[in-house]
């Protein structure tokens, strides 16, 4: 019974790269589990020939297209975030004007009658 058992490893991953890694793994018709497995394949073989292996120019140009395409996507989520920030900022400063209860000078100018 040596060979039937299987450690299983569970991972949470942030959306992004879970929606990544499905992208990946459906334009390769894999499942998402066997191309992470091949990514550690990869990455193992990769530190066990560390010292021996010269990156050539298409790899270097693929992880630098990918790290332009991170540094687009950080800068959007970026400007995404600063914009929702704002936006909060004026709902709560809406919300605070509906709490707030109506100052006695507008009731005074009213008649006591609200219109």
């Amino acid at each position: 019974m040596e060979g039937s058992y299987i450690p299983t490893v569970h991972i949470s991953l942030p959306e992004g790269v879970y929606e990544e890694l499905k992208r990946v793994a459906t334009s390769m018709g894999i499942q998402i589990t066997d191309l992470i497995k091949m990514y550690i394949r990869l990455g193992l073989q990769d530190s066990l020939m560390s010292g021996h292996r010269v990156m050539d120019s298409d790899s270097f140009r693929e992880i630098s297209n990918r790290l332009v395409y991170i540094e687009g996507k950080l800068a959007l989520l970026d400007e995404t975030l600063r914009e929702t920030l704002r936006k909060l900022q004026e709902v709560e400063e809406r919300v605070r004007e509906l709490e707030s209860p109506i100052p006695p000078t507008v009731l005074k100018r009213t008649g006591g009658k609200l219109k």
